[in-house]
């Protein structure tokens, strides 16, 4: 089953797998259907651009464009321009009328990502756009109308921000009329291997089996602290993937960022659920724990772990796992 033909709850299963965000995926499905401005938090790398795209595939606004800009890549005397565009003659070099980012979003999705980067003499226009659907080209006294959703992401803490006076307050409470945070990867250890056996598997391609990992390094990975969150976790599955064959082992030498990891006697015990398992065991539970939140469905369960229907037959089958 492909990702577009995957009902709404299963494509968050993808981006939020595990027990503890299943009432949260639930609350997404209700969010993506509304017109409402969201903000996502939460440290980078956590998934917060592709969480935002995935909203909008779930949303009545699906066939309309999905837009996406850093505010923190776009020098404060182009963003405005970038965004709102301009009428020709507005400035030097403006020779023709440029469309902006709100007016190619037209009927669909703008995400702003690193928010709490926009410029504070920008903030206001933002805001008369968020009141009103409509804004003027930069250089225009006419004012252009859309339909455009807004959706928001930031890794800064936006209270703190307008405590110090560098982020309008009636900005924050129109951007976030859905706020969603999404935890670091060292918030949610209990993940790390269920992860990483997801991405590898998207890594190796249509491959039915994929590597191995040893005791040693499944240790690291868990003792990591990640500072790079989810982004981080699969661009070293990328990595494995290209130096390991699905008949190998995955081993540390093949995790060479782990030099960086935690103190080697500090214990990951309490925050480890995995401790003292195999591989096998960890796959086996995996499995079992997403029969049992997909209420059995092997097609559900192959969407949230990033695996065909047939593997989770097979692992049904090796592991006599009773569905």
């Amino acid at each position: 089953m492909s990702s577009n033909d995957s009902s709404p709850i299963q494509r968050f299963e993808q981006e939020l797998p595990g027990a503890r965000f299943a009432k949260l995926r639930k609350q997404l499905v209700r969010i993506a259907a509304s017109d409402h401005s969201l903000l996502l938090t939460g440290p980078s790398g956590t998934g917060k651009s592709r969480l935002a795209k995935c909203m909008h595939e779930c949303s009545p606004r699906s066939q309309g464009a999905f837009i996406e800009i850093s505010c923190a890549s776009i020098p404060a005397q182009l963003l405005e321009s970038e965004l709102f565009g301009y009428r020709k003659g507005a400035f030097s070099g403006a020779f023709k009328d440029k469309k902006g980012l709100f007016e190619m979003a037209d009927g669909g999705t703008l995400f702003l990502d690193e928010i709490g980067e926009m410029p504070m003499e920008l903030q206001p226009k933002l805001l008369l756009f968020l009141q009103n659907q409509s804004f003027f080209p930069v250089g225009s006294t006419e004012a252009v109308k859309v339909n455009v959703r807004l959706m928001s992401a930031t890794n800064q803490e936006l209270k703190a921000a307008m405590l110090a006076k560098q982020f309008r307050q009636d900005l924050y409470f129109r951007i976030n009329v859905f706020e969603i945070e999404l935890p670091a990867l060292s918030d949610r250890r209990e993940m790390i291997p269920v992860l990483a056996v997801k991405f590898l598997a998207d890594a190796m391609g249509e491959e039915e089996s994929f590597p191995q990992f040893s005791d040693v390094a499944l240790d690291q990975l868990l003792k990591y602290d990640w500072p790079g969150n989810i982004r981080e976790l699969r661009n070293v599955m990328l990595r494995v993937a290209a130096l390991v064959d699905a008949d190998e082992t995955v081993l540390p030498e093949h995790l060479p960022l782990f030099e960086n990891t935690r103190n080697a006697t500090e214990s990951t015990e309490a925050v480890n659920p995995w401790a003292g398992q195999t591989l096998a065991e960890i796959e086996r539970e995996a499995v079992r724990l997403a029969l049992i939140e997909n209420h059995g469905k092997r097609a559900a369960t192959a969407v949230q772990l990033g695996v065909s229907e047939k593997t989770i037959y097979n692992l049904i089958k090796r592991y006599q796992i009773e569905v």
